[in-house]
């Protein structure tokens, strides 16, 4: 059994940021499971920036730099 970890979520509606506070908390087994859960559909790891649907950050790791992206699938 995989272990679930606690992620935040920043979620882009059709690729547009949103000025308003838009992070969720998410407990998932992976970053791209807790933006699919968000984004309520399959995403994929590249794309382009018109394409960009979620952005995940482990909750808690001080050490993450920058966030992970997810892109619309094709």
């Amino acid at each position: 059994m995989q272990t679930k970890r606690t992620y935040q979520v920043q979620h882009w509606r059709n690729g547009q940021w949103d000025p308003e506070h838009n992070w969720r908390k998410v407990e998932a087994a992976s970053d791209k499971e807790a933006a699919e859960k968000v984004c309520g559909r399959a995403l994929s790891n590249r794309g382009t920036l018109a394409q960009l649907r979620a952005r995940v950050l482990t909750f808690g790791d001080f050490k993450q730099r920058s966030a992970t992206s997810f892109y619309a699938a094709e």
